[in-house]
């Protein structure tokens, strides 16, 4: 589905792009629910009835911030998950790869953080379903291969494992973003990013890796 109109697909790049920072921004602060048109566009220097040109509804607006983020992710996830390297070094690439999301996009980690706290349940579930659909087919996919290579543990099913890697990740995004996990991992004083990216693969692997007697 395309959330935005034709007429914003056509705007030159510098002005699409304060656009979407205004939205990011304004959503990332204030959540899907307070979010203001009003401040968006104030914030891109737009009128909103212009933002209402581009955009025919803020739930438009709020899937396109949303899926436009998800898709730098999602190139970058496909390509680890392509590489013909162990799924070790597969899995500390997507821990690193976790880091540099976070340094490089932190109001779409914070935003991605926000959609849980939306009141309508219709629109989680819909974007959770958009969003997390590819992410969690291709860590099945990385589990599997593993335990056909004789790397991964087979006691457990490729889902469970899966999820647990994906827990995982999505831990260390907030503890690296959102106030209160920041907070929180502070108490556990924690080290450096990329080195923490090493630990937690460390961690993981340990429980993942098959064991032989």
């Amino acid at each position: 589905m395309e959330w935005a109109t034709k007429r914003f697909r056509q705007l030159d790049s510098a002005k699409s792009q304060r656009i979407i920072a205004a939205a990011v921004s304004e959503f990332a602060e204030k959540g899907y629910e307070a979010a203001n048109t009003n401040r968006i566009a104030n914030a891109a220097d737009i009128s909103v009835g212009s933002l209402f040109q581009y955009f025919k509804t803020k739930e438009d607006l709020f899937r396109y911030v949303i899926h436009l983020g998800a898709g730098i992710i999602e190139t970058d996830i496909g390509k680890i998950l392509e590489k013909e390297i162990s799924g070790r070094d597969k899995i500390k690439e997507l821990m690193l790869l976790t880091i540099h999301a976070c340094q490089n996009y932190p109001e779409y980690q914070q935003l991605y953080h926000e959609i849980t706290a939306t009141g309508n349940r219709e629109l989680i579930r819909d974007i959770a379903r958009e969003l997390e659909t590819y992410a969690s087919q291709g860590l099945i996919e990385l589990i599997r291969q593993g335990q056909e290579r004789g790397e991964i543990r087979t006691d457990l099913p490729a889902e469970v494992l899966a999820f647990t890697l994906d827990s995982t990740m999505v831990m260390m995004q907030y503890s690296l973003t959102v106030a209160y996990f920041k907070d929180r991992a502070r108490l556990y004083q924690l080290v450096e990013p990329n080195d923490f990216a090493e630990q937690m693969t460390e961690i993981i692997w340990s429980s993942l890796k098959q064991q032989y007697s």
